[in-house]
């Protein structure tokens, strides 16, 4: 895209400013104001899709539009009240003591007369449009610093933009954040311990009154001792509750000890069953499988009396259940 120059549109009897000069003109207006404390009103101006009027009707169009949009902006104010040029393809003008309101109404005014601007390009007619950024100083709680307005008019000019063009939009500056909470004021160590002793205290006033009364009882007068007797209490519940757990130890390890010897006859009894049932010798007649824990071994002298004993036993025994039925 080729570069243009400039367009300026404050003077003096000699001629135009630079857009440089002008713009140390600005800052010492700023610097002004802020000293005698009186408002300035900045306007940022962009002409809607200018990249693309350019590149449809060539370069001298595009020149054209900016030299009349810069008449209308030196038309829409008195000239002694404002300062203007070129900055990055907008136009930037400053307005010494205008107050806030004053920079819609400029804006509304150079609206209005760009609205009726036309340029013939051939056989086309070409209409333009605006977008218009607003902030402004007016007291001591703004900043009139030039650097941080155009940044302010800048962003209103964004937000017309984006709007869709031919309107203006005034910087709002976002709100303040909020206060935090006052903290409240730290007591000292001392205070502190003693005030939480207190409240301390009248809990443990209250709990006491509230345990004799869940046990429908009357609440005794401890004559300021609480605190003493419920450690008194929970001492003597202590050690209740120890001398439980021991004896509950107690009958544990009796029963663990029990179990234990139990489990060991029952290992040997089975290890006896195993050992007698794989001796082949053994008379199958006789109807008890506890032979040899009984005492029927192959090996005792006695072997044949016991057997023929149990035989007996086993035959009467036999014969009750018959008489039974």
């Amino acid at each position: 895209m080729p570069e243009f120059p400039t367009v300026n549109f404050s003077e003096t009897e000699k001629g135009l400013f630079s857009s440089e000069e002008i713009q140390r003109l600005m800052r010492t207006e700023c610097v002004r104001a802020k000293r005698y404390g009186y408002p300035v009103c900045v306007l940022l101006v962009g002409v809607d899709r200018l990249d693309q009027l350019g590149d449809l009707y060539g370069a001298e169009s595009r020149a054209t539009i900016q030299r009349e949009v810069a008449e209308l902006m030196r038309g829409v104010t008195r000239a002694s009240d404002m300062f203007g040029c070129m900055l990055a393809g907008s136009f930037l003008s400053v307005y010494p003591h205008t107050p806030r309101a004053e920079g819609p109404r400029i804006a509304r005014r150079l609206l209005d007369r760009t609205r009726r601007l036309v340029f013939d390009e051939g056989a086309a007619s070409v209409a333009v449009t605006l977008s218009v950024g607003i902030t402004s100083a007016v007291g001591a709680d703004d900043s009139y610093e030039l650097d941080e307005l155009i940044d302010h008019a800048r962003q209103a000019l964004r937000q017309a933009q984006d709007a869709g063009g031919d309107r203006f939009a005034v910087y709002v500056p976002p709100a303040p954040a909020p206060e935090p909470a006052p903290q409240p004021v730290a007591l000292s160590v001392e205070s502190g311990l003693a005030a939480l002793g207190e409240q301390l205290e009248r809990l443990l006033s209250e709990k006491v009154v509230e345990i004799f009364h869940s046990m429908g009882r009357e609440v005794p007068d401890f004559h300021g001792h609480e605190r003493e007797v419920l450690e008194l209490a929970v001492s003597r519940m202590s050690a209740e509750r120890d001398q439980l757990v021991a004896q509950h130890e107690q009958k544990y390890n009796l029963l663990e000890r029990r179990l234990s010897k139990l489990a060991e006859a029952l290992e040997m009894t089975e290890a006896e069953l195993r050992h007698t049932m794989a001796l082949k010798n053994v008379d199958p007649g006789v109807a008890s499988i506890y032979r040899t824990v009984q005492g029927l071994s192959a090996a005792e002298e006695d072997v044949e009396l016991k057997k023929e004993m149990m035989s007996k036993i086993f035959e009467a025994n036999l014969e009750l259940q018959k008489r039974g039925d």
